[in-house]
């Protein structure tokens, strides 16, 4: 199965936290807490807490994709959280809410802890194939690609070079970038051929 991948570089997701966090200020939302979902959310969830001033900030592991754009089977929360949320603003931040099932259950998760009000925001929301919307998102996506976030490229691009069966370096970047439309330099993809 062929499809379009989008490729952010690290300064892409910090000017991309920036338009969520000028989003939920705007709004009036004063998160006490985050709660990030790991592992897409670690990130932009900590960028938040810098942004939006917030000290309070926990996980809730789950489980949802395989190999890249592989959903393994219906979202499932595998590390719960502990914590005392009574009465507290409650934001829950993911990197993307792509179907949606994953931010949902956390959301609903983090309900079951009495806060005050939960919010959900993600960087990049999928239009055609989430069916959550999040209060907050700061880019909305029209057609679906699958975006490559600077903290899993390895992981993506490892993932899609065992797809495409290709062992040889240069084979390997036009191939991603023809099909796939991932531009990745040659050191990419032998750092990814390495694992």
């Amino acid at each position: 199965m062929k499809f379009k991948c989008l490729l952010y570089s690290w300064n892409d997701i910090q000017n991309l936290c920036k338009i969520l966090a000028e989003k939920i200020k705007r709004s009036g939302f004063k998160p006490d807490v985050i709660v990030a979902i790991a592992r897409g959310g670690w990130v932009p969830a900590r960028i938040l807490c810098d942004l939006l001033n917030v000290k309070e900030l926990y996980s809730v592991k789950t489980e949802h994709w395989g190999i890249v754009a592989t959903p393994d089977e219906k979202a499932r929360i595998t590390q719960p959280l502990n914590v005392n949320l009574e009465g507290k603003n409650v934001l829950v931040v993911d990197d993307v809410a792509d179907t949606g099932e994953t931010i949902e259950l956390v959301a609903e998760h983090v309900r079951g802890f009495k806060p005050k009000e939960v919010k959900t925001a993600v960087i990049d929301y999928k239009k055609t194939t989430s069916k959550f919307v999040p209060d907050f998102y700061a880019s909305e996506m029209k057609e679906w690609r699958w975006i490559v976030y600077p903290w899993s490229l390895l992981e993506d691009v490892r993932d899609l070079i065992k797809k495409i069966g290709i062992k040889d370096v240069k084979k390997a970047v036009e191939v991603l970038k023809e099909e796939y439309e991932l531009d990745v330099s040659e050191e990419i993809v032998k750092e990814a051929l390495s694992e």
